[in-house]
């Protein structure tokens, strides 16, 4: 396929991101390379420059249909000079089309490269890979050395920005990454154990640590596009919706499946986890009378219409009944948000 105009891929890039939930400051020139953000997610900000080409078909020898490339140039097919800076992330990748996925290199590999026409290579079983699972990882021989490449679904960029240095230092087993998103954590303990060595012990360690990062950011996504990207009580979608869990992370039986989250605005979330509001099994609402009681004692009642008014009877569900949360989960997240068992079985009834 033709090449994609840098200021089209900074334009996916971004939105890929505020769909992500973070909050984008573009710092560069339209159209101008680096891409220079400063990307902000709760109390983080991440800085970054952002190097992106359209991954295409090519690589050595002409036999190999499924492999795939970036052309590392610039204006007069003159590869950039990379530029390393303290506080800055320096991203180095493609986008392919076909599989809707981002490629990503090791930029740190990069930074002597002086050739006029560079490429990095990844496969297409790596593409497709990503397409399927979320993420996946391989490594290949290049002038340099071995390099490891890394594609991820867009909904996956967060989590490739804050593990980025965590992934390229795993060593050559990332390749099995994809393979532990739904391990147990009997499997992990089996993959660390298997290592040839400690320090190969310690590698597949921080393997483990990225794969359970990844498990956490798959929860967002796949709850909110069961939720078709809208509040399960508002309808609201507007990018103002959160993905909450029903059995909290604090409690040890939480999980990070799609069943245990709904789609909340953020102030509904809010109430959600202060335990004022209760989402019942059955899909009923219901406001803690206890609690409301006490922050009327405590002159902080106001705005208690306005909430009522944005909450229904009933929680819209997922079309998919498998992707309702199961009434045992919205019990226990009720207890665990401080209702007791009289107070869920009175509003249940």
């Amino acid at each position: 396929m033709p090449g994609i105009r840098f200021s089209a891929l900074a334009e996916k890039f971004i939105a890929e991101l505020e769909k992500a939930g973070a909050t984008v400051l573009v710092v560069s020139g339209e159209g101008e390379r680096p891409l220079a953000l400063g990307v902000v997610l709760g109390e983080t900000t991440y800085r970054l420059e952002v190097y992106l080409w359209t991954v295409t078909q090519g690589g050595k020898g002409r036999n190999r249909p499924r492999e795939y490339r970036i052309q590392r140039t610039g204006p007069g097919r003159v590869a950039p000079r990379f530029v390393l800076k303290a506080g800055v992330r320096t991203i180095m990748g493609g986008w392919h089309e076909e599989t809707g996925t981002f490629a990503f290199w090791d930029v740190r590999r990069h930074i002597l490269s002086q050739a006029r026409s560079p490429s990095s290579q990844i496969s297409l079983d790596t593409l497709e890979r990503a397409a399927t699972v979320g993420m996946a990882a391989e490594v290949r021989d290049a002038t340099e050395g071995q390099e490891i490449a890394i594609a991820v679904q867009p909904d996956y960029l967060l989590w490739y920005i804050r593990e980025y240095e965590n992934l390229y230092d795993c060593g050559p087993d990332v390749q099995q990454a994809s393979g532990l998103v739904d391990a147990t954590p009997e499997d992990e303990r089996e993959f660390i154990d298997e290592a040839p060595s400690d320090d190969a012990a310690g590698r597949r360690y921080k393997i483990t640590s990225v794969v359970r990062a990844f498990r956490e950011a798959r929860f967002r996504p796949q709850v909110l596009r069961a939720y078709g990207w809208r509040c399960c009580l508002t309808g609201v979608a507007l990018r103002l919706v959160d993905a909450a869990h029903v059995v909290p992370v604090s409690d040890p039986t939480s999980t990070d499946e799609t069943r245990n989250g709904v789609a909340l605005n953020p102030l509904l979330h809010r109430a959600y986890d202060f335990g004022l509001l209760g989402l019942l099994p059955g899909g009923r609402t219901a406001i803690n009378e206890r609690l409301l009681s006490g922050l009327q004692r405590q002159r902080l009642g106001d705005g208690l219409e306005l909430l009522r008014g944005m909450i229904p009877a009933t929680m819209r569900m997922p079309g998919s009944p498998d992707l309702h949360p199961p009434d045992e989960y919205l019990r226990r997240g009720l207890v665990a948000r401080g209702w007791t068992p009289e107070e869920v079985q009175r509003a249940s009834a």
